[in-house]
């Protein structure tokens, strides 16, 4: 029977090594870039450019940007001139006018200054659609990872268990082993069979979410997946929080829409200067299309901005406008500071469970399933308290998975408020996967 202990340990031992991830794959490292080749191998950077071609959410931010681009040619312009022919009925004339209005001076070029803000808002939110493309591809990609990851565990535990199964029906059959022990392996092999069941669903809809981030068929299968190295932030919480208040999109697009409204104050105070209108004329005769002696003729008409309560309206409109929208952007430099410091604190959790299951309780588990081994040997040994270990060796791997998946999200989300990668000096951890 020793034999079969020592088969186990080592295939125990090949488990753990899988699940810490010996392959450490450079996140900028080139791979595929076509939904056929993901089909293939996958890792983190072709997903993020088939997303960056493909994400009709990404588009869309950036036709928008593009729109707004165009406002400021029509904000510079003047007015469409008119032109007016007048036939006079009983005379051999007829009159030829053109105008033209002319705001304020200076009010054109302040309206361009209100678009280019607006262009301003709309290239930060072009840069969100981006950046949260980005974040999610990650988040949903460290889950597939780490159910895969959970699979590949599952399946060699499953095996391991299975050939207990067999050794410990034969040892009872000859009465070497006590029932509670062989319906406990029966009842540990069945479960792993329904977590394997479990977990395969799983993967199945990340898949269907990371298609739904691409915009691939819902059929579109992803091969080989390639971890990325698991990095360390090594900044503090206030650098992260400087970093946030000066880089995150939300907080620039809420900046250009305060620079606008501010923009927009003096805006509407020129809209309640007047506008000026030159008209030219000219006399023809119908028959010889020969003009007066006195062929033009020139008046000039401005606009009186007499209602008063209009025009002061007007311009505590846009005041208050201002206001809210610099209210708004504190409230979100509030918020940011709060969303740091919550996701930077979960962030930290992950690693000291990371810690914490690679120097204690992982190495611990494996000792226990050492005496275990020993105790189970014995012509009466107890193989319950095997299995119990053993169990307990599973869970705590599948948790140590767990806590470095969510290490990677966490830092991605992180990265969502940070408004990019974090600008950071890092060192590989130890804790890496493969799935």
């Amino acid at each position: 029977m020793r034999h079969v202990y020592q088969i186990i340990m080592v295939a125990i031992m090949t488990s753990a090594v899988l699940a810490r991830g010996a392959e450490q794959v450079d996140e900028g490292a080139a791979g595929p870039a076509t939904p056929e080749a993901l089909a293939e191998h996958v890792d983190l950077p072709s997903l993020i450019r088939v997303g960056l071609e493909r994400s009709p959410r990404v588009k869309a931010a950036r036709a928008e940007w593009r729109a707004t681009i165009e406002e400021i040619p029509q904000a510079k312009s003047l007015p469409d001139p008119m032109v007016m022919v007048e036939s006079r009925l009983g005379r051999e004339e007829y009159a030829f006018e053109v105008s033209q209005s002319f705001p304020w001076p200076g009010t054109l070029n302040q309206a361009g200054r209100v678009a280019a803000e607006r262009v301003r808002m709309r290239h930060a939110q072009y840069d969100q659609a981006i950046r949260d493309l980005i974040v999610d591809l990650k988040v949903s990609y460290q889950e597939l990872l780490y159910l895969r990851g959970a699979m590949e565990i599952t399946r060699q535990n499953q095996e391991l268990l299975e050939h207990i199964l067999r050794a410990t029906t034969t040892r009872y059959a000859d009465g070497r082993a006590r029932l509670n022990d062989l319906l406990r392996a029966q009842s540990q092999v069945a479960q792993l069979g329904y977590d394997m069941i479990l977990l395969r669903e799983l993967e199945e809809v990340e898949m269907a979410n990371l298609n739904a981030l691409l915009a691939l068929p819902s059929s579109q299968g992803y091969g080989k997946a390639r971890s990325p190295r698991l990095e360390m932030v090594t900044l503090s919480i206030d650098e992260l929080e400087q970093i946030a208040l000066s880089n995150r999109e939300e907080l620039r697009a809420a900046a250009a829409r305060e620079s606008e409204r501010a923009e927009g104050i003096r805006m509407a105070k020129l809209a309640n200067r007047p506008m000026f209108t030159v008209t030219g004329m000219r006399m023809l005769n119908r028959e010889s299309g020969m003009a007066d002696e006195d062929p033009w003729r020139v008046e000039v008409g401005l606009t009186i901005p007499l209602w008063l309560d209009r025009n002061r309206s007007r311009v505590r409109e846009a005041e208050y406008m201002h206001e809210a929208a610099t209210q708004e952007l504190r409230n979100m430099e509030s918020e940011t500071r709060g969303m740091v410091k919550g996701t930077y604190f979960r962030l930290e959790n992950s690693r000291r469970l990371i810690e914490l299951y690679e120097k204690s309780l992982i190495p611990q588990a494996q000792a226990a399933m050492e005496v275990a081994e020993q105790v189970s040997e014995g012509k009466e040994g107890d193989l319950s308290g095997f299995l119990e270990t053993q169990g307990v060796w599973l869970n705590f791997n599948l948790a140590r998975l767990r806590a470095v998946t969510d290490y990677q999200q966490y830092k991605a989300r992180l990265e969502r408020l940070l408004g990019g990668a974090v600008p950071a000096a890092v060192a590989p951890a130890a804790a890496e996967r493969k799935p």
